[in-house]
This record gives structure tokens, sequence and C-alpha cells, in this order.
């Protein structure tokens, strides 16, 4: 039976410290940045509250953080800090449900049972589709399942942006492969949105610089590591903090606080 994996602290709670330091950044190839822009009514009306703006990110193991050194570089921790240190101590928190191994249809369900959780979230990053292709699913069921699930995050009244599928070296039909990239990707962009195409970013990085885009992955080429989830935290803090300022709420940079 998997097991969520969770930061050791309350639901949807991650302590935040200016001064530990995320992941070297990735090199010049952590170009992709989610589009469209992100908007989120429900997360912008919590800040103006005094309420911290509550992220869900889902998915499978590169939710969860396989490959990395500990659990505090995983792209959740490592966004969670970054965020911290351009919103401030406090103003937002993050839960990290990935569950490593998990197929779409499975992480369906749990979104479905978290969007109605309280405190529900304002935003979900949902990384989805990788595992659906490599344990042989469907691409259409991969298009019905996010659909789905997109259709549960906007009923809740959260926000999305979705993950698309990492790029790697074993892909042995790639031509497969990117009919199930294509699945999300499509129904990300129909239904309007915020996509972060990473499969494009890493296959092009792996093109165009193949010794900086190995120091990405894990020791089985498969997974990230800590650099490569620093990629992901960087590139999808300035989204969430340009959307948190919509409405006239403003960003302030955390203060510094001794490291534990």
């Amino acid at each position: 039976m998997r097991r969520l994996r969770r930061f050791a602290l309350p639901l949807f709670a991650v302590a935040f410290s200016a001064l530990v330091p995320a992941a070297a950044s990735a090199a010049g190839g952590c170009t992709a940045r989610p589009s469209p822009a992100l908007s989120m009514p429900a997360g912008v009306k919590a800040l103006k509250e005094g309420q911290p703006l509550r992220i869900l990110a889902i998915g499978s193991s590169t939710t969860a953080g396989a490959g990395a050194s500990s659990s505090d570089q995983s792209y959740p921790s490592q966004l969670a800090r970054r965020l911290a240190t351009l919103m401030g101590e406090g103003r937002v928190t993050v839960m990290n449900a990935g569950v490593s191994g998990e197929t779409g249809p499975s992480t369906l369900a749990r979104l479905q049972s978290l969007v109605q959780s309280q405190p529900a979230p304002h935003l979900v990053i949902w990384q989805v589709g990788t595992n659906d292709v490599v344990f042989g699913g469907d691409p259409t069921r991969l298009r019905a399942t996010v659909t789905q699930g997109l259709s549960a995050i906007a009923a809740a009244g959260a926000a999305a942006i979705v993950i698309d599928q990492q790029y790697f070296p074993g892909i042995t039909d790639v031509a497969r492969y990117e009919t199930f990239v294509d699945a999300v990707d499509s129904t990300a962009t129909g239904r309007g949105v915020p996509l972060l195409r990473r499969y494009a970013m890493m296959k092009q990085w792996a093109a165009q610089d193949p010794q900086g885009f190995r120091k990405t992955l894990a020791w089985d080429s498969f997974h990230m590591n800590d650099a490569g989830y620093s990629c992901l935290a960087e590139a999808l803090a300035p989204a969430i903090v340009a959307a948190s300022r919509q409405g006239g709420v403003g960003t302030a940079m955390a203060p510094a606080k001794p490291a534990r």
C-alpha cells in the first residue's frame, strides 16, 4: 500500500526559513514558465483577509521528491522556501501530496477528496502523466482523467497549474510518449489552465546542453535530483507571486531568521 508523503507538520503546513538554502538553481536550460498567466481569486481574497495562501502539490514521484537528497529538496519544499522569501513567512502554506508510482486515475481519486477537505486549497499544482505512459496506459483515458481533475478543482473554487510529463534519456518510443504529453497539454490549454511544459523544456535542454541536462537528473537518469527540483520551483514561484498581486495584494520580503 502506497503511503502519502507529507511534511512532518500539520496539514497544509510547511516550516519556512529565509536562510534555509534551496538547491542550486539549475542552468540556463531551465526556461519554462506556466502559460497562460495564473489567476487565483480565492487565494487573493484569502491574502487580503490576512489568511495564508494554501497550495496543494499533488502527483507522483516528481511531487513526492524521488531522487532528491532529502524531502527538504523536493520541489514543493523548495517552492515553499522561495515563496516565503518573496511573499513573507506565514503567507503561504504548501502540502506535498505526492505518491511515488501513482498513475493519473489514482491521483484523481485523492485530488477529488483533498480539494473538498478543510481548510481547502486555493491553488492546486498537479503533476500528471508520466506513469500513465510507463505503465502502459491509454492517452484517451489520461485525457479524461485530467478533464475530471480540473473540473473538480474548478468546482471547489481553487485555481490550478498543470505540470506535464518529464523527458528522460530512456524513452524508447518517443512518438507514443508524446501522444500522452499531448493528452495532458491539450486538455489543460483547452480549458485555459496554466501549463508548465516540462517535457518540451527538458527535451530541448537535453539536445542543446546534454552535460548540463544530465546534472538535473538523479542516479537513475529518470527522476530529477535537487537541481532538477530547484528548476521546477524556479519556474513556478514567479507565476504564483504575480497572481498573488492581483487586486492590490502586495508581497514583502521575509525577515531573516536564525537557521534551526
